[in-house]
């Protein structure tokens, strides 16, 4: 495997920078950047559209440090929310094309406009802001907030990495004594949990978005069997020279989600469950694992802090111990529309939130990996569990993020249709290609000609 970590996208910077970990929480200051204008300034509203799933603890106080500095700041915020998903995606793709936008706009990154919304001329390039400096200019480069060589975004939240969570209680109670490491100990440890009247596997299908997890990081083997760097992989697929239907180590995950449904380690009521369920399951010791990203762990902060002590994390173990790796996921970016009322006060509202007072404000009611350099948080259990395995080159950047140029159609709802048995896998794969290829001709790609 140490030959196959050239293709790993490893963000060194985040870990050498923003994991610090065990720092002490920041006060709400900065000696860098702090672009409030003068108190004797008009206060002026921005509006900010975010999705539901993403106005967590971070947002929440950040967005009650603003209005209630409004004045010294020189701005308030006006944030407006809607369901995340394929649905929320949707609602995002019309408000672009009919211009109903708001002043900022928190989306997947330039690239994601540009490829999937092809609205890359409704979002302004804010050329260089002060609190550019307390990020690593590769970082912004990676993550698309720089796309072109213009400054299209800039971060906020945190850095999210992909792994089962596990409740450490109902491990210990079950006697699992270590951590699965391949496909066979992984369903040995389900089973053993099943034994005690708990569920294994936590499935949230209700929230469709959440079944798509597990079959992520079938995608990470898929890289490596190709035996090219992920962006190489990544240019055949978005050149129509490798397609969904070809990758068989992804179709063996979805299988393998579905494996887990037939052998009863997972809750009956699946497809009806939600994600906030999932959360009270494991933090309360009903579920032993779910399979998600790091903000479950944010939420689950929120709401039961008692137990996030309680869980930790690994990658799911689909092959080898060799071969199983966390996906990683850089921050959500604010961008500003073309839409925007006053550009220049847009401008400052993203260079505070950017700033390393805006971003300690957030992470102090919020744990997680921070990209801004001079940010300091203590990370949970589960936080570090995965961070460890990144350290350790065993990261790779999650394929929905900056891999695919076209839109595959509603993947999280093909993956119902499998379940319930009107799709196979087959017919899933297909079904993400011919959505590619509608869009990738829509755009008018030669490659699909």
């Amino acid at each position: 495997m140490k030959s196959k970590k050239m293709f790993v996208i490893l963000l060194t910077s985040v870990m050498a920078l923003s994991m610090v970990g065990c720092g002490q929480q920041g006060a709400h200051s900065s000696k860098s950047s702090d672009p409030s204008p003068n108190a004797t300034n008009d206060v002026k509203t921005v509006t900010v559209l975010t999705f539901t799933e993403w106005y967590k603890d971070g947002w929440k106080a950040l967005e009650s440090y603003v209005n209630e500095n409004s004045q010294e700041l020189g701005f308030k915020l006006d944030i407006q929310k809607i369901a995340g998903g394929s649905q929320g995606e949707d609602v995002v793709k019309a408000r672009f094309a009919t211009g109903d936008l708001p002043d900022i706009i928190q989306t997947y990154g330039a690239k994601w406009i540009d490829t999937q919304v092809n609205a890359l001329d409704k979002i302004v390039d804010m050329g260089s802001l002060s609190s550019e400096s307390e990020y690593d200019a590769a970082t912004l480069e990676e993550g698309g907030y720089r796309y072109d060589g213009k400054l299209y975004g800039m971060p906020i939240d945190t850095t999210n990495l992909l792994g089962v969570f596990y409740n450490k209680k109902v491990f210990e109670e079950a006697g699992i004594t270590e951590i699965p490491t391949n496909w066979e100990q992984f369903l040995a440890a389900s089973e053993k949990i099943k034994t005690i009247k708990k569920i294994p596997l936590y499935y949230s299908g209700k929230d469709a978005w959440t079944l798509q997890s597990f079959t992520h990081f079938g995608f990470n083997k898929e890289v490596f069997e190709s035996g090219k760097s992920y962006s190489q992989f990544w240019g055949e697929m978005n050149t129509n020279k490798r397609n969904y239907a070809e990758n068989k180590h992804f179709a063996d995950a979805i299988a393998k989600s579905k494996e887990m449904i037939d052998k009863g380690y997972v809750n009956e009521t699946y497809l009806s469950d939600t994600y906030d369920m999932a959360q009270t399951a494991l933090a309360q010791g009903d579920a032993g694992m779910y399979v998600n990203a790091t903000w479950v762990i944010d939420e689950i902060s929120s709401k039961y802090p008692d137990a996030v002590q309680d869980i930790g994390a690994f990658a799911l173990p689909l092959y080898n111990e060799s071969e199983n790796f966390t996906d990683s996921s850089l921050p959500a970016s604010l961008h500003i529309t073309t839409s925007a009322k006053d550009v220049d006060t847009a401008k400052k509202v993203i260079d505070f939130i950017s700033s390393t007072k805006g971003q300690q404000i957030y992470a102090d009611a919020q744990t997680g990996i921070y990209i801004n350099k001079n940010v300091k948080v203590n990370l949970s259990p589960g936080h570090q569990d995965l961070l460890n395995l990144m350290k350790e080159g065993k990261s790779i950047a999650l394929w929905q993020g900056t891999g695919n140029n076209y839109g595959y159609g509603s993947y999280d709802k093909f993956l119902q249709d499998y379940y319930v048995g009107s799709k196979t896998v087959d017919q899933v794969l297909q079904s993400m290609d011919e959505e590619t290829t509608r869009n990738a001709t829509a755009a008018q790609d030669p490659n699909w000609k």
